[in-house]
């Protein structure tokens, strides 16, 4: 008993008398993680709140557009007052898109959602009632400064809800909403314009035209109730340190994908990703502009600066190209229709418009202009390019993960060369809609950049980088909608060929945009060791991202 090596032999044999620790659970990164969830209900009515919430943004900006005839009759505006209308949403949307994303980051993405969108109901159905045209500009200008964290949030709100595998189909999806809006605004418009209501609400006259506005509404308060059912996403609670919160969203999420119990969930652990900014950190001012600085200064780290201002390049020109046209297409429709269908240069009817209507006309002419019946044709047609928009969206989310974002995009910009060349040739008016439509959807190729952009800024600052590069597409619109427009029945020719180098110019940013290489589907037991039942995990190129089969 006394030799030591009995007595070192004695404990390795039966022990101190004290338990070990079980070992601690598997950490699975957040890709891994979020991939094991499966794609399934959850994702569907993610899908179908985050595009609501989209829709809601255009419908509310675009409506402006479809009740500028009836509500001359009411409030009585001058031409410049009308172009202003047209841009207040657009300047409203600007001027806080910034401050939406710094929301996003630091308050949570569906909590922001929530507030912006109740902001911007409210001061949407008070423009109804406007008493002037100074006040209906005011409070559509409020309605888009509200409601733009409806636009770029959602990016990042749907995205971060997804694994590599369906992340870009989902997104890509939600970008056809914008298509959607266009049907419904149109058909919402067919709807209640031709009513003749002469109702007196608060000594006012309530024309059709407030009743557009209200209803216009119902998206943003859909939207709202379908936000009251999602969590905030797990990859933003990682990000603040709340793992234990994450892991249990992850575990409904799985539950409702798979109609399976939370426990089975195989993950157990996620490993917790860097630290990014809390409101809480504010107590004051500064802290707050520091804070602001803060999420702001590393979309422009030398990584990331050629990046940045190649995304915002491309941004700025495409949403000016497309919402110049946009805003004066149902115009140019109405033009061209006037002609009975006669084959005509594009440019030779909009040369022969004369854009200066008079503004001192008696109170016998507006009468008789507000007896005038609403011609529905030209929301019919902007129905049907909404339709074929919805189309083109569609297919675009099922060939985007063979052909690549950046081959879609330039895809489509060679097409638009194609439509730009052909308007100064073609004379029958079904090809000069359809050349003028394709051109006017190079705006689709704006959602293909925001799923560029929502894979390549990190999550601490993903929000305020989808934010800040929708600002600055709708800074373009703004400009587009003030400054083409007016360029286009002035000179005509100079500007489609104008509009043809600016695309030849987009094709070329667009090659330098950065894009994550493909997933590569391989077998799955090599992927992971998940039990039969579960999800499988889907190895990737990425190699940061890729699960580990050890």
């Amino acid at each position: 008993m006394d030799n030591p090596a009995y007595v070192i032999d004695c404990e390795r044999e039966f022990g101190d008398g004290r338990e070990k620790p079980p070992p601690s659970p598997k950490s699975h990164s957040f890709e891994e993680a979020i991939t094991l969830t499966g794609v399934g209900r959850f994702h569907y009515k993610l899908l179908l709140i985050c595009g609501l919430c989209f829709m809601g943004v255009m419908v509310e900006i675009m409506g402006v557009s479809l009740i500028m005839n009836q509500m001359k009759c009411d409030l009585q505006p001058t031409l410049e007052q009308q172009g202003i209308l047209a841009s207040a949403g657009f300047l409203g949307v600007v001027l806080s898109s910034h401050a939406m994303g710094f929301l996003a980051d630091t308050w949570g993405r569906v909590t922001t959602l929530r507030y912006a969108l109740l902001l911007a109901a409210v001061c949407s159905i008070i423009s109804g009632f406007s008493v002037t045209i100074w006040m209906l500009i005011v409070f559509r200008f409020l309605t888009g400064f509200f409601i733009s964290g409806g636009q770029a949030c959602v990016f990042s709100l749907c995205g971060e809800f997804h694994g590599n595998g369906s992340r870009v189909r989902h997104v890509t999806l939600l970008s056809g909403f914008l298509c959607l809006s266009m049907i419904f605004a149109p058909a919402m418009a067919i709807g209640i314009l031709p009513l003749r209501i002469e109702t007196v609400v608060l000594g006012m006259r309530f024309s059709s035209w407030r009743v557009l506005l209200i209803a216009n509404v119902s998206i943003s308060l859909l939207a709202l109730v379908g936000l009251s059912t999602l969590p905030e996403t797990p990859k933003y609670m990682l990000v603040q340190g709340q793992g234990e919160a994450a892991l249990e969203t992850l575990r409904t999420i799985f539950s409702q994908n798979m109609r399976k119990p939370p426990s089975e969930y195989p993950v157990r652990a996620i490993s917790l990703e860097s630290g990014g900014a809390s409101l809480s950190d504010v107590h004051g001012f500064c802290d707050a502009v520091r804070l602001v600085w803060r999420q702001t200064v590393p979309l422009f780290y030398r990584s990331r600066l050629v990046h940045t201002l190649n995304i915002c390049t491309i941004q700025f020109l495409i949403y000016s190209m497309a919402q110049g046209i946009f805003m004066w297409f149902p115009t140019i429709l109405d033009e061209l229709g006037a002609r009975g269908g006669d084959p005509t240069l594009l440019c030779r009817v909009l040369s022969e418009f004369d854009a200066q209507r008079p503004d001192n006309g008696t109170a016998v002419d507006t009468a008789q202009a507000c007896a005038v019946d609403v011609d529905t044709n030209t929301y019919q047609v902007m129905i049907i390019i909404g339709a074929s928009f919805t189309g083109i969206y569609l297919v675009f989310a099922y060939i985007i993960d063979y052909t690549g974002k950046r081959n879609l995009l330039m895809g489509w910009m060679a097409l638009t060369m194609i439509c730009l060349v052909g308007l100064h040739f073609v004379e029958q008016f079904a090809l000069v809609v359809i050349a003028l439509t394709v051109v006017m959807a190079i705006g689709n190729c704006g959602g293909l950049v925001s799923t560029i952009a929502m894979e390549f800024y990190p999550t601490h600052i993903n929000a305020m980088g989808m934010c800040f590069i929708m600002m600055m597409g709708r800074l373009g619109a703004v400009v587009g909608s003030n400054l083409l427009g007016r360029l286009l029945f002035t000179s005509c020719d100079t500007v489609f060929w104008s509009l043809l180098g600016l695309v030849v110019f987009l094709c070329s940013l667009g090659y330098f945009l950065p894009e994550k290489p493909r997933a590569k589907r391989v077998a799955t037991g090599t992927t992971t060791g998940t039990t039969t039942g579960t999800p499988s995990a889907t190895a990737t190129a990425t190699p940061i991202l890729a699960i580990s089969s050890k």
